[in-house]
C-alpha cells in the first residue's frame, strides 16, 4: 500500500492485472520495446510464487526488469509463518540482483539493483520491501555513470574476414536495438553476406533484402536446410547468438572447425564453440570496424529460401495462411505482434516478415505459454502509437483469459487473434511421431468467442480460412476497442513444417 501510494505521488502509472506472471510478461514487453527497465510488483507468498514465472522469463529472455514483491517485516519474521516462504531463496538463481531493503541502507541497495541492470548481461532483478521499511525514510539512491566501453581491436579479425569467400552472420536476441540492425544492414549489403536469425532476432535484417535466409532453432524440418547452409560457410559471424533460443540440435550446429567469430555486448558464456575471435563491446562500432567481400551464389540463395517458404504454402485453411492473412490486414503497417508458446509460433516465426527488431515479441528462451495476451497489453501500454495484436494459439489463450478484463479496463485498442484446433498440437505431433498412440491429455473444448469477448465488452469474432481472417482483422484494426477472434484451422500441415 505504501508503494502503490508512492506511485500516486509521483505519477507513476500502475496498471493492475489478474495474474502477477501476467504482469511480469507485460514489463518483459515494455522492455523490449522501450529499452527502459520493465518494472512489476506483487504481494507476498502467493503473489511472489505467481510472479517468479514471469521474472524466470525475463531472466531467460535477456530482458532488464525490476520485480518489488512484499514480505513481512523483520521485526517479527522470526516467529512470523503465515504465507511466509524464502522468496530471496527463491528468486536468486534468476536474477541479477536479489536483496531485501533495509530501511538505512535501501538507496544504496537499490543503486546496486540499478548498477546490475546496467552493467551486466541483461536480466531482472529483484528487490523485497517489507510494510515497515517501504514506510520509513531512506538515504536517496544514487546511480553510476557507467563507464565507456573499451572496443576490441579488430585488425585479427579482418584478417579472418579477408580470407573468408562465404561468410555468414548467424544473429540472436544479445543486441536487437535499431543502431545495431542498420549497422548489419550496412555490413550484410556491402560485404554480400547472408544473415540468418534466431526466432527472436527476425527482424535485426530486414527479411525483404536479398540476404536474409531466414529464421532457424526449433523447426527441424526448417533446421536441416539452415544447418546445411551453415555447413557450406568458411566463416560464422555469431552477431549476438545466444544459445538460450536453441534446440540441442544447435549444439553447436554447424562444423566445429568452421572458424567463428563472437560479437555480443557481454560475451555469450554458452557458446559451445571455439572461438577465432571473441569481440566484447558496442557491437554497432565493431561492425561498423569490419567489412567482408563474399562471393555466395546468389541464385543457390534464392532457391535455399524458397524452398523453406514452400513448407508453408498450405492451403486457405492452413496455419501459416492464417499467419499471411493477419499480416496482409495490416496493409504494410507497422505493429507489435506478440506470438504465444506452440505449435503456431514456430509456424508464424518463420511465415512472419519482419523488417525491423523488436516488434514479433514472443518467449523463446523460457517458451512459457500464456505470454501471448499479457505482452500484447504490455506492448499497446509502452507504445500506444502503434497497434498491438496478440496472435496466439487457444490454449496459451486460455491460461491468461482473465487479461481480457485488464484490456478492457485500461481501455486500449488490442485485437487479438487465435488458431483455434481445440488441441496442443505440438504435443500431439510428439506423441504421433514417437508411436505413442494419441490420447487424454492433448485435447480440450474452446468457449463461445461471441459471448466471451462480450463479456470483456469486446467483440468476438468466429471465421474460417485465410479471406475471412484478413477481413475480421481489418475490421477491428479500423474500429478499434477490444477484439477476439477464433480463427479456425486445419493443423494437419504442421507435421510438414516442423
Amino acid at each position: 500500500m505504501p508503494l502503490l501510494a508512492a506511485f500516486e505521488r509521483t505519477g507513476i502509472r500502475f496498471c493492475l492485472v489478474r495474474h502477477e506472471g501476467a504482469a511480469g510478461f507485460m514489463a518483459d514487453a515494455a522492455h523490449q520495446l522501450t529499452g527502459a527497465p520493465g518494472v512489476c510488483i506483487s504481494t507476498l507468498g502467493p503473489g511472489a510464487t505467481n510472479l517468479l514465472t514471469g521474472v524466470t522469463g525475463a531472466h531467460l529472455e535477456r530482458s532488464r526488469l525490476l520485480a518489488i514483491a512484499g514480505q513481512c517485516g523483520p521485526d517479527i519474521e522470526p516467529v512470523y509463518t503465515h504465507q511466509i516462504i524464502d522468496q530471496l531463496a527463491m528468486f536468486r538463481p534468476v536474477t541479477r540482483y536479489a536483496d531485501a531493503l533495509r530501511a538505512p541502507t535501501a538507496g544504496a541497495q537499490l543503486s546496486l539493483a540499478l548498477r546490475a541492470l546496467d552493467q551486466q548481461r541483461p536480466g531482472p532483478v529483484y528487490l523485497e520491501v517489507s510494510a515497515p521499511v517501504a514506510r520509513a525514510a531512506c538515504s536517496p539512491a544514487w546511480q553510476d555513470t557507467p563507464p565507456a566501453a573499451a572496443q576490441p581491436d579488430t585488425a585479427a579479425t579482418q584478417a579472418l574476414l579477408a580470407a573468408a569467400r562465404r561468410p555468414l552472420v548467424l544473429a540472436g536476441c544479445g543486441d536487437l536495438r535499431d543502431e545495431t540492425a542498420q549497422a548489419l544492414h550496412r555490413f550484410a549489403t556491402a560485404g554480400r553476406v547472408p544473415v540468418m536469425t534466431s526466432y527472436r532476432a527476425k527482424g535485426l535484417l530486414d527479411e525483404a533484402s536479398p540476404w536474409s535466409v531466414g529464421a532457424a532453432g526449433l523447426s527441424p524440418v526448417v533446421d536441416e536446410h539452415q544447418q546445411r547452409l551453415l555447413a557450406e560457410a568458411d566463416l560464422i559471424i555469431l552477431l549476438g547468438l545466444d544459445p538460450v533460443e536453441l534446440r540441442p540440435n544447435w549444439l553447436p550446429g554447424w562444423p566445429t572447425t568452421t572458424p567463428t567469430i563472437s560479437i555480443d555486448p557481454y560475451g555469450q558464456p554458452d557458446l559451445l564453440v571455439p572461438l577465432s575471435a571473441d569481440l566484447r563491446g558496442d557491437s554497432v562500432s565493431i561492425l561498423g570496424a569490419l567489412s567482408a567481400q563474399g562471393q555466395w551464389d546468389r541464385d543457390a540463395l534464392d532457391a535455399h529460401r524458397a524452398t523453406i517458404d514452400a513448407l508453408f504454402e498450405d492451403g486457405p485453411l492452413g496455419p501459416a495462411s492464417a499467419v499471411r492473412a493477419v499480416q496482409r490486414a495490416l496493409d504494410g503497417r507497422e505493429a507489435v505482434v506478440s506470438l504465444d508458446v506452440g505449435a503456431h509460433r514456430i509456424t508464424a516465426s518463420h511465415v512472419w516478415r519482419s523488417s525491423r527488431p523488436r516488434r514479433l515479441l514472443q518467449s523463446n528462451g523460457f517458451s512459457s505459454m500464456g505470454v501471448g495476451l499479457p505482452m500484447a497489453i504490455g506492448a499497446r501500454l509502452a507504445r500506444p502509437d502503434l497497434p498491438s495484436i496478440a496472435l496466439t494459439g487457444d490454449m496459451g489463450l486460455w491460461m491468461t483469459t482473465g487479461e481480457l478484463g485488464t484490456a478492457a479496463e485500461q481501455g486500449l485498442d488490442l485485437v487479438v487473434v487465435y488458431l483455434a484446433d481445440d488441441a496442443l498440437s505440438l504435443i500431439a505431433l510428439k506423441q504421433e511421431r514417437s508411436g505413442q498412440t494419441q490420447g487424454g491429455g492433448v485435447t480440450f473444448t474452446n468457449p463461445d468467442p461471441i459471448h466471451l469477448a462480450a463479456a470483456f465488452g469486446g467483440t468476438g469474432h468466429r471465421v474460417r480460412g485465410a479471406a475471412a481472417i484478413e477481413q475480421a482483422v481489418r475490421t477491428a484494426l479500423s474500429t478499434g476497442g477490444l477484439h477476439l477472434i477464433e480463427a479456425r484451422i486445419d493443423p494437419a500441415a504442421y507435421r510438414r513444417q516442423m
